[in-house]
Parts: C-alpha cells; sequence; structure tokens
C-alpha cells in the first residue's frame, strides 16, 4: 500500500517527491552560498545526502538545478517586495518609496542576491532564468506605472515599459555594485540615491 506522500499531487507530482526536490534546491542554494557562485552536481547531492542519479531524475541536468534555484529565489523576493499589500490611502509615490525600501531590504537581508544579481553564477540556464524574472519585473513595473498614469500621478506622455525597463536596470547595477563593495552604502543613501534617479526617470504629472 502506498503512503499518503506517495500519492500524486496536482501536476502529478507527490508529496515526497516535492520534499526531495526542495531538498536539493535547498543544498544547492547552501553550496552555492559556501563556493560564491559554483556548484558541483556531487557536492549538492552529498548534502542532500542522496545520490547524483536522483538529482537528474528531478532536475534534467544541473542546468535544471541551477535555473531552480534561480526562480526559488525570485520567488522569494516576489513575496516580499510584491505580494505585501499597501495602504491604499498612501499616493503612488508613497508607495513605490515604500516598496522600494523593502525591496533593498531585502536584497541586502538574502545571501544569495549578491550571487543572483551580481551574475556570479556563470551557468547559461542562471542567465536565462534571471532574464526571465527580470522580464517579469518590467511587467510589472509597466502596468504599476500605466496605472498611475491613468490616476493622473505619472507623466502620460512617457512609455510606460520603456522607463520601467531602466529603472529596473539602473537599480540592479547600483544593488549589485553595492553589494560587492567591502564597506557597503547605508541602506538609507542608496534608497536616496535611487529615488532620486528614478523621479528622473519617471517624472510624476
Amino acid at each position: 500500500m502506498s503512503s499518503t506522500s506517495d500519492k500524486p499531487t496536482l501536476y502529478g507530482r507527490t508529496a515526497r517527491g516535492d520534499a526531495t526536490r526542495l531538498r536539493f534546491i535547498a543544498a544547492a542554494r547552501a553550496e552555492l552560498l559556501e563556493t560564491g557562485g559554483t556548484l558541483e552536481v556531487a557536492k549538492v547531492a552529498a548534502r542532500a545526502e542522496t545520490s547524483p542519479a536522483l538529482l537528474y531524475r528531478y532536475f534534467g541536468a544541473k542546468d535544471g538545478l541551477v535555473a531552480a534555484v534561480v526562480h526559488g529565489f525570485y520567488d522569494s523576493y516576489d513575496d516580499a517586495v510584491f505580494a505585501v499589500p499597501v495602504s491604499p490611502e498612501l499616493g503612488w509615490t508613497e508607495r513605490e518609496r515604500l516598496r522600494l525600501s523593502r525591496e533593498i531590504d531585502f536584497l541586502f537581508e538574502d545571501r544569495l542576491a549578491q550571487i543572483v544579481m551580481g551574475r556570479q553564477m556563470r551557468e547559461p540556464s542562471a542567465a536565462q532564468a534571471d532574464a526571465e524574472r527580470l522580464a517579469s519585473q518590467i511587467d510589472m513595473a509597466a502596468r504599476n506605472v500605466a496605472h498611475a498614469q491613468r490616476n493622473g500621478e505619472v507623466d502620460p506622455e512617457v512609455d510606460a515599459r520603456l522607463v520601467s525597463a531602466a529603472f529596473l536596470g539602473a537599480f540592479r547595477e547600483l544593488m549589485a555594485e553595492a553589494m560587492s563593495r567591502e564597506v557597503t552604502p547605508s541602506r538609507q543613501y542608496l534608497l536616496d540615491t535611487i529615488w532620486r534617479l528614478g523621479t528622473s526617470i519617471i517624472p510624476s504629472a
């Protein structure tokens, strides 16, 4: 008789399989943090206390595991920054400054941020997953800007997607530089710096 953990869940996976998959991702994350961005399948399998063959079964190849780690990082990013409800009584600029503050906090507190956003992971799958999630963030930002334009809070003449891409590109580079320094700038300084840049890229109405 099969146990409850072996019964298929939605999408045909089992609870036990999902737990094993998460254990591999946690082991890979720990390995990346320890090595500063490199990953060996045998070491990840040993850390997860299982075999490399099982890792390949779940992820197909090392690239699949690396992509899963990057997507896991961005899932946490989205949950900590974009999924947090904000008071509707705040205006767009107040909401965005608050969101930026949360974003900076998250990136400093999640140790994987420097490796992912600093492009220290050399596997092509890491770059591809990162590009996919950046495109998703640009989509969200563009919708946000367009909403603010409809409410008369942002200059209606700007191209919502172009300015969103410009701002997010600048923000990522600023954070990658800041996190790579031996002495990092204060979070308040970074917030003030990116906010000044942001208001020049996305002018108010």
